[in-house]
């Protein structure tokens, strides 16, 4: 993984400020998934509100490949991860 200070995480010019700052805590929770445990109800809540944001398939691909890029952390992986656990904690652990 890349060091998050370092990274530049995607954004969209269309975005207003508190969508910015809602699809950065994703991001961020995505991150830490990679981490340390996270809450799943959490995770999976945070994902809601990014999706409501970004509703497109294509642009959803586009943001999780340049978000790989620049983390090492796939918001694709991790996602299809927490969906198919169902302990209140998880790690996601390639």
């Amino acid at each position: 993984m890349v060091n998050k200070e370092n990274a530049n995480y995607p954004l969209l010019e269309e975005w207003t400020i508190a969508e910015i700052i809602q699809v950065t805590e994703f991001y961020r929770l995505v991150e830490e998934l990679y981490q340390k445990k996270v809450d799943r109800q959490f995770f999976l809540d945070k994902y809601q509100t990014y999706l409501k944001i970004v509703p497109a398939k294509a642009t959803q691909k586009q943001l999780d490949h340049q978000f790989e890029n620049e983390t090492g952390c796939s918001i694709y992986r991790a996602v299809k991860f927490v969906m198919a656990q169902h302990q209140a904690k998880v790690h996601f652990n390639e």
